[in-house]
Formats: C-alpha cells, structure tokens, sequence
C-alpha cells in the first residue's frame, strides 16, 4: 500500500471531525441563565439578603415558560418574557436557600438553570449588618469634619474673609466680637445649635448660625467703613498716629 493510499482515509477522517465539531456543539443544550436583583432591603456581600427580591431568568429564543423553585419547591411560573418572578425573604425560613429554575421551550424540551445560594437573613439580623456597615462609614466622615474644623485651630491661621457680600453655600453669619460678616465653612463641625467657627477677621472661636439678610447687611456696612478707613491710614501714615493721640484724650 502506497503512502497515497495511506493518507487519503486519514485525511477524510480528519475532515469529518473538524465538519462535526461545530455541529456537536449546535446540539448542546441551550443554557438558562439565573439572576438576582435587589429591589428593597439588605443584599451584603456573602450572599446575604433580606426584603423584597426580583428572580429572572434569560434563555434561547424558542423558552415559552420558565418554574422558578425555591430548594425543591416551586415559588411560581411565568409564561411571559422577561420571565421573572418577585418574592419577599420574610416569607420563608431564614436560612441557607438554593434558588433554581426550569425553563420549557416551545419544542416541550425543558433546560434547567444555574443555582443561586443565598442566605436569607431575619429583620434584625439585616438590621445588625446594616449598622455594622454604615456606623464605620459615619465614623470616618465624622472624623474629618471634625479635622476640618481642628486643624485651621491647630495651625492658628485666620484664613481669607471673602468678598463682601459673597458667601458659599453654608451661609454667612457674623462674629460676636469684632461684629464683621464671613462666610461659614463648609467643612466645619456642625454641633447642632450652629456650626464651630473661627472669624477670618479677629481670630474668635464661637458657635454660628447663619444670619439674617438684614444682619449681614449691617455688618458689610461695618465691613466697608473699616475697609475706606484702613485705606485712609495708608494713604497718610501720620492719620493713624492722629487718632492714637485723640483717643487717649477720652483716656484721661
């Protein structure tokens, strides 16, 4: 037998295999894809879940019907696409739980889906884990609004005044001793009866609200007379010297 003879059936095998691989591969079972969403309640990070909760399922084209079951029993059906299903964990026992379905075509052939393990968690239990996860979150904002507030403190540094009449969205309010107006800090610690602030102007710590339009009027009115007076001073040095000498007058 000649090497021609040879590898002619080989390569007639060969050309069957590689024409019946993607045929095979048509035949597999269409997959039923399972999905999970969170439409009120606790859903962590472990796959545990409580509250009200939205099962879907996604298949081939020809799926006519999909049996959603919770372990071994069957929580409902939907006959219509998007086939889904919505359930409460409050419902059942708390516990581990599969969640599974099984899909119906049109030819009548069933496929099966994947399983979702979840753990359905009581009301304090959900409760429990919310707190343990939002306190820490609360604890660290917490912790820089109060270094926003501290550290301007620890430097000793005034800070600017801004623009007359200009304030941020925290609001103006004026200072108690050197009655001038200022914009509050936004990332000032907040201690319920008024935000901690130190005046840009005189250096004064004291607890502010916002103030009044009429308030801050009459302080930006101040605010300007000193502004025309420090530029008076410096216009003619010898002007401060004249009023050091006429205030201590009313001194004696």
């Amino acid at each position: 037998m000649t090497k021609k003879h040879i590898l002619l059936p080989l390569l007639s095998i060969l050309l069957v295999l590689l024409l019946a691989a993607p045929v095979s591969a048509q035949e597999e079972t269409p997959e039923l894809k399972l999905g999970l969403r969170r439409d009120f309640g606790y859903g962590g990070f472990s796959n545990d879940i409580q509250g009200t909760f939205t099962i879907s399922a996604n298949g081939p084209d020809t799926l006519e019907e999909v049996q959603f079951y919770l372990d071994d029993t069957l929580m409902g059906t939907d006959s219509e696409a998007p086939f889904s299903l919505q359930f409460n964990t409050d419902n059942f026992e708390p516990g581990t739980h599969d969640l599974s379905a099984v899909g119906t075509l049109a030819g009548g052939d069933q496929v099966s889906s994947n399983v979702l393990t979840a753990e359905f968690l009581s009301g304090e239990e959900a409760q429990g884990k919310t707190l343990s996860i939002v306190v820490p979150i609360l604890g660290v904002v917490l912790v820089f609004t109060l270094l926003g507030g501290l550290i301007p403190m620890l430097t000793g540094k005034k800070g600017a005044a801004g623009p007359i009449g200009e304030y941020n969205m925290a609001g103006g309010t004026v200072c108690p001793r050197c009655k001038l107006p200022f914009s509050r800090h936004m990332m000032s610690p907040n201690l319920g009866v008024g935000k901690l602030e130190r005046c840009p102007h005189c250096g004064k710590w004291s607890i502010r609200m916002r103030a009044s339009q009429a308030d801050l009027a009459a302080a930006e009115d101040r605010l300007r007379a000193k502004d025309t007076e420090k530029a008076q001073i410096e216009v003619d040095p010898d002007e401060s010297l004249r009023r050091a000498l006429d205030d201590s007058r009313f001194d004696e």
